[in-house]
């Protein structure tokens, strides 16, 4: 019997044994191979997208350029690549932005209204482009460019657009495929801008630690009039007035093409957008459309200095702004000087996106669908066409003077751009994709790369 027990004994010891061995071997294995998968520090940083060096490279009749680093390395570039299309503002009127932004003030007030990066990228322009007289005062008076506009008459009209503008979207049944699609015209009252009209410009930009995306803008300006990010939103702006100054924050309130620059580097969603709209207040009055690709929302926001309202797509999937606010909630506190052609240009609107409408494209929406809407110059009530030689028919999308289009796939992160000389709208729209620009190596190709 002693000896069994014995041997029972010696039978457990060898069997705890084994199963140390095992589970030694097995810590082994483990930590091995855990250690070979695990990255090195090396490897981790090559994961990380690299941003794509500075550099121009124009496509046709739009110049595009990249920039990337701090603030003011972006604004050193920017100076620098574009310094040419800088000096073509003329002498004169950067003198006068030198005399504006430091002589009164303006770019002081900006200063205290604007986010450090802005003036950080204005210093960065200003040094590349010191020899051409701009001066970081110049460079931060264009930056607040829409609040001067608005409140001192049109002190630089001849580099800031005009009243016009028009934008739409479309997602779900009123789109072919269901993706949601965003497109909008840039216009000017009665004649073009020489200085938009020869340097539409794609800056890629690509800020320390910010989302890259792009703004579609112009020279000198730090700021877009419409872009898209890499989360897959795209923004752009229509010009509004309020009834009242009353209606702006004058105390503390800020730009509104400033606040769509900083929707570009920090938004991720629509939700994200309407944080940043509650979290400004606003000098001046606008109308800017949001899309989100990725959750298929949009909305138009119409803004006054410290409310807005908020139209999303609606029960149909469409959404559309021209000059004047259409929410019940501000519908009586704007004022729009033409609001004739805000009006006409707006049931232009619905004949063309709604179901039902006279000339309805509703269902067949798609990127080329959106080039046909945006150069339609049909008159809704007369349903006379306007001809291509008349600039401002006052009346239509495509024939309202425009100075600019484009066309946003915001899901894919895909944009058409027409530009050049009018009209505008007849010359191709000339496609990109952000994922390419931004050197991604599974680039969404454009689809189609161009639409004639």
């Amino acid at each position: 019997m002693q000896k069994l027990a014995r041997l029972k004994i010696a039978g457990k010891f060898v069997s705890l044994l084994l199963l140390s061995c095992l589970m030694i071997l097995s810590a082994g294995w483990f930590w091995s191979h855990a250690l070979q998968a695990a990255p090195t520090a090396q490897q981790v940083a090559q994961s990380i997208p690299q941003p794509v060096a500075s550099h121009r490279a124009d496509r046709g009749n739009i110049k595009v350029v990249w920039l990337q680093g701090t603030a003011y390395e972006m604004g050193f570039q920017h100076g620098t690549l574009l310094h040419d299309e800088i000096a073509s503002m003329g002498e004169k009127i950067i003198d006068s932005l030198d005399i504006a932004g430091r002589g009164l003030g303006l770019s002081r007030l900006a200063e205290r209204r604007s986010s450090p990066e802005i003036a950080e990228e204005c210093r960065g322009l200003a040094d590349a482009t010191a020899d051409l007289g701009m001066t970081y005062d110049s460079c931060m008076a264009l930056a607040f460019g829409d609040v001067f506009q608005e409140l001192f008459l049109y002190t630089v009209p001849v580099l800031m657009f005009n009243d016009g503008c028009a934008q739409f979207a479309a997602a779900g049944a009123a789109t072919a495929d269901g993706r949601l699609y965003h497109g909008g015209t840039l216009d000017n009252d009665k004649k073009p801008i020489s200085y938009w009209i020869n340097n539409s410009t794609v800056f890629v930009r690509q800020p320390n630690g910010e989302i890259p995306h792009v703004f579609i803008g112009v020279p000198g300006m730090v700021w877009p009039n419409a872009g898209l990010n890499d989360e897959g939103l795209s923004i752009a702006l229509d010009t509004a007035h309020p009834n009242s100054l009353d209606d702006l924050n004058l105390e503390a309130g800020g730009s509104n093409v400033l606040m769509m620059g900083e929707i570009m580097r920090r938004a991720r969603s629509l939700d994200d957008a309407i944080e940043i709209f509650e979290a400004n207040p606003r000098m001046r009055a606008n109308l800017i459309l949001v899309g989100d690709g990725k959750a298929k929302r949009a909305g138009v926001f119409e803004l006054l200095g410290d409310t807005f309202a908020l139209r999303e797509l609606d029960e149909n999937g469409v959404v559309f702004m021209t000059n004047h606010f259409a929410s019940a909630e501000l519908e009586a506190r704007d004022k729009q000087p033409h609001e004739d052609s805000s009006v006409t240009r707006f049931e232009r609107f619905k004949q063309l996106l709604e179901p039902g409408g006279v000339d309805s494209q509703y269902g067949q929406i798609d990127p080329t669908t959106m080039v046909r809407i945006l150069r339609d110059r049909t008159n809704p009530f007369t349903q006379e066409v306007s001809p291509l030689s008349l600039y401002d028919d006052n009346a239509s999308p495509g024939g309202n003077g425009s100075m600019r289009q484009v066309t946003f796939d915001p899901e894919r992160k895909l944009f058409w751009i027409a530009a050049g000389q009018p009209p505008v709208p007849e010359n191709p729209f000339v496609c990109f994709s952000l994922d390419e620009l931004l050197g991604r190596p599974k680039a969404t190709a454009c689809d189609p790369p161009a639409i004639n």
